[in-house]
């Protein structure tokens, strides 16, 4: 199976394991009458703010904040079960397809290790970039087409790869690591470019993509508040 349908399965699966969950561990009814007496208490309290009545409007908003955390507490245990399968899941999917990463500095005959196939990994310093190469016919060699400049992006064994650097820290205050090369898989391609995404999704951005709609609905579906 490729894995464009693994991560979309899992995805899938993940959101219905996870709907589950809450219709197990919750009370629609009770949820529903918490949603309709916030939506009441809200109603009065804008009625009081109207009609300068400081004092009903500060019962009705602690009445508001009454239900919030009746709402709070119901839903605590299925959120605590949710976040702990959807973070080890998290570790899980990252580790088989967030790609191939090689620190050549510790490890200089580092491979490229994908479906099982083995690959002498190339990697060259130019300037303030890089070049980086994979010996798929392992001749030994590094023709045109199994060398790449940092940001490029070519297809092995069906699977849309780009090469970029290994990075050190966090999302914005991450920074390129020298010597290392990171070769990412890409899940899926757009018909069109998402704004700060691009066209290529890697399996973090199409979880994200698949689940969302998928909880939405399969909720509806098991009545679900």
């Amino acid at each position: 199976m490729n894995p464009f349908m693994e991560v979309t399965l899992i995805s899938l699966g993940l959101s219905l394991l996870i709907t589950i969950i809450y219709r197990f561990l919750t009370n629609p009814d009770e949820i529903r009458k918490i949603k309709d007496d916030t939506k009441f208490y809200k109603e009065k309290m804008n009625e009081a703010k109207k009609a300068g009545d400081v004092a009903k409007m500060n019962d009705y908003a602690k009445e508001m904040m009454n239900a919030s955390q009746r709402q709070m507490r119901s839903s605590m245990k299925p959120m605590i079960a949710s976040m702990l399968i959807f973070f080890l899941l998290l570790g899980w999917l990252n580790t088989e397809f967030g790609g191939v990463s090689a620190d050549l500095t510790k490890n200089p005959n580092a491979t490229f290790t994908y479906g099982g196939q083995h690959h002498q990994i190339y990697y060259e310093s130019i300037g303030d970039s890089f070049r980086a190469g994979v010996d798929f016919n392992d001749d030994g060699r590094f023709s045109d087409n199994e060398t790449f400049d940092n940001g490029d992006i070519f297809t092995y064994k069906d699977v849309i790869w780009r090469v970029s650097p290994m990075m050190n820290g966090f999302f914005i205050f991450a920074t390129p690591q020298e010597n290392s090369v990171h070769f990412e898989m890409f899940i899926a391609k757009m018909p069109f470019a998402l704004p700060y995404i691009g066209t290529y999704l890697s399996w973090f951005w199409w979880y994200i993509f698949i689940s969302f709609p998928a909880t939405l609905i399969l909720r509806k579906l098991l009545g679900v508040e």
